[in-house]
């Protein structure tokens, strides 16, 4: 069983359009439905099969992954038991963030959540991370007060310090006096 399980992380690793959302293939049906016969072919189950097989591969990773930023963030720490196919679908890593948890669902109640839900969430936070930053909107267009003032500056640099001062202080006198 774990040879073929290993076969098929491999097979699925080779074939972005079953896991990596951004690209088109993803979401046509035809393409996924004959990539899964081909994946089933290298690993020799039926498609069903292999299909099914590997969305509880990928949710036993992403639980794991999950439970090990935990022990990480405990400042006990404590001994890790990996799981025997860790490091064989990192290559989903890019495609997941984990999930932080605030408001009132602990972790049991989370493993129990419906994988499709988890991994629907876990693709928007991506995109919501990975999302291009929107143009800001142009400032609007400046009064005719402070185009004037705005032409007023290289001529108040020129000046030397005290001078500098001294019409400071007349600009703000002659507003106290309005």
């Amino acid at each position: 069983m774990s040879a073929k399980n290993e076969k098929l992380i491999i097979a699925v690793c080779a074939r972005p359009e079953l896991y990596d959302t951004k690209l088109v293939m993803y979401r046509d049906r035809a393409v996924r439905k004959k990539t899964w016969c081909s994946v089933s072919e290298e690993v020799g189950l039926p498609p069903d099969q292999c299909r099914k097989r590997w969305k509880s591969l990928r949710d036993l990773y992403m639980r794991e992954k999950r439970k090990e930023l935990q022990r990480r963030n405990r400042p006990e720490g404590g001994p890790c038991k990996r799981w025997k196919y860790s490091a064989v679908p990192s290559f989903l890593d890019p495609f997941f963030s984990p999930r932080e948890m605030n408001g009132n669902m602990d972790a049991s109640s989370e493993d129990n959540m419906n994988p499709h839900v988890r991994l629907f969430e876990a693709f928007r936070r991506r995109d919501s991370l990975q999302a291009e930053p929107q143009p800001l909107p142009p400032p609007p267009p400046l009064s005719e007060t402070e185009l004037f003032l705005k032409s007023l500056i290289p001529m108040i640099d020129r000046l030397p310090p005290m001078r500098k001062g001294a019409l400071k202080l007349k600009i703000h006198s002659k507003e106290a006096d309005s």
